[in-house]
């Protein structure tokens, strides 16, 4: 986990999306990576500010992640770019 503060100068903690699993959500914090990398995932929908969750995938392959009611398989590089303030996790459904 890595703290950065945010807009309210408020720290918070921030993680991989690698690290999050099945079932999980957070919010896309800041992607790390040159031009390229930034775009293919703008592309797909997946920008600072957006939520995401992980739909399905175990272990070190890739991931299904869902944003914006949309599917999206990632690898595992992708998914180490991706850097997400996980949610916090709702009681009684």
């Amino acid at each position: 986990m890595r703290q950065v503060k945010g807009d309210s100068g408020a720290s918070r903690k921030t993680c991989p999306l690698s690290i999050l699993r099945e079932g999980e959500s957070a919010v896309v914090v800041r992607i790390e990576g040159g031009e390229g990398v930034r775009k293919k995932l703008a592309d797909m929908g997946i920008l600072p500010g957006k939520k995401i969750g992980v739909t399905h995938g175990r272990g070190h392959g890739p991931r299904v992640v869902i944003v914006d009611q949309t599917k999206v398989m990632l690898g595992r590089g992708l998914l180490f770019k991706i850097h997400v303030e996980q949610q916090a996790k709702q009681e009684g459904g």
